[in-house]
This record gives C-alpha cells, structure tokens and sequence, in this order.
C-alpha cells in the first residue's frame, strides 16, 4: 500500500506541469506574483513608473517564460525584450535585429499585468 500510495504521489507531482499535445507546457499557477517572489518585485517596482509596462507569460522553446515590456503607445524604443524562466533567470535576451524571431519563438503570449501611469496633467 505505501508503495502505491508513493507511486501516486509522484504521478501528482509530475503532472501539474504537462506539456498538451502541441508541447505547449501548462502549468497551474493560479497567481504567478505570489508563487514567484522575483516577478512580485517587478510588479512592484513598476508603480512608480510614467510609462506603461505590461508583464507577460509566454512559451519558448516548450517552457513558460515571464517578460516585461514598454506598452505605452507614447514611447518608441528599440525592440528587446529578456525573457526569464519561473525562477527568475535569464532564458535568453532578443535585441534590436531579433524582432522577428521573437515573433516566431515566443508563443502563447499572455498579460499578466499592464501598469497605467497616472495621468497627472
């Protein structure tokens, strides 16, 4: 019986992150910012911002992938974005001439989370 009990608890464990049937990997995080202290801090440090910054979830290359970007249709930047895996480290960075392998690469884009400035005029 405890040998089952084990081999079940290990089926559990295994399967809260499975890949569907596109290798899209989904994971059943209810609230990323509180299951990552790393992204909590990112959100936070954005409420003094005057720029519009969405968070977002993503998949590259078959695992959930996090990103902040400037969204406010005001600025215009060059493109770069730095994608980090569920612990916080870098997965990799797209600079300027990257855009369209970002495009290609980083699928199943999601916001998390959009800061809007306050409009102090």
């Amino acid at each position: 019986m405890k040998i089952i009990t084990s081999v079940l608890i290990l089926l559990l464990g295994f399967s809260s992150c499975n890949a569907s049937k596109n290798d899209t990997p989904k994971c059943d995080i209810q609230n990323p910012f509180e299951e990552y202290t790393w992204l909590k801090e990112i959100k936070e440090s954005l409420k003094d911002s005057d720029v519009e910054k969405t968070i977002y979830q993503a998949t590259y290359n078959k695992q959930i992938v996090f990103y902040l970007m400037v969204t406010d249709p005001r600025v215009r930047l060059a493109f770069g974005v730095t994608l980090w895996d569920s612990d916080g480290k870098i997965v990799r960075k797209f600079k300027s001439n990257e855009s369209e392998d970002y495009e290609k690469l980083v699928t199943n884009r999601i916001a998390l989370y959009k800061h809007l400035p306050d409009k102090k005029e």
